[in-house]
């Protein structure tokens, strides 16, 4: 599901893993770096997570053309593993949802019987339609991504057994 009216967008995905696991591939970098990209066409870049409130981050993808596209904030609140909430701001176009605020909020779910989250996210304070859209677009990337990185080590875990 996704919605994107008024001045926020919102998403929900299933993610095939436990609450505890969804929320720690937020906040260690090297987990991240496995499944932040907006689309195929994309690979991670920088990583740099401080997990604290009042920490910042600074994360960052790269297009196929090498340009790099980095977002940073600060991280307002921690709640493992039920819920993350930062602001948000763009390097190479700071005006371009600018200090904005993405709430991330688990639930636990099941998926097969297996535990499973629900992840809700909420990117507020887009006050522009293609600011809306374009993070729509990227979130939805995004959350592929996250889905299939834990999808693959379920059946990789399957295979395993």
């Amino acid at each position: 599901m996704s919605q994107a009216v008024g001045d926020f967008v919102r998403l929900t995905r299933l993610i095939r893993a436990p609450r505890k696991i969804v929320y720690n591939a937020w906040l260690d970098p090297a987990v991240r770096n496995q499944w932040w990209c907006a689309s195929p066409e994309m690979k991670p870049g920088v990583c740099e997570i401080d997990p604290t409130v009042g920490g910042r981050y600074r994360v960052g993808m790269v297009g196929p053309d090498n340009s790099e596209y980095v977002v940073t904030g600060e991280f307002t609140e921690l709640d493992p593993p039920n819920k993350l909430v930062f602001t948000w701001t763009w390097d190479h176009d700071p005006e371009f949802g600018g200090n904005s605020r993405v709430t991330i909020e688990l639930f636990d779910a099941t998926f097969k019987d297996e535990p499973a989250t629900e992840l809700l996210l909420t990117h507020e304070r887009l006050t522009k339609p293609l600011e809306r859209s374009d993070h729509t677009t990227g979130w939805l990337g995004c959350l592929k991504n996250l889905g299939k990185h834990f999808a693959d080590l379920a059946e990789a875990k399957k295979t395993v057994k």
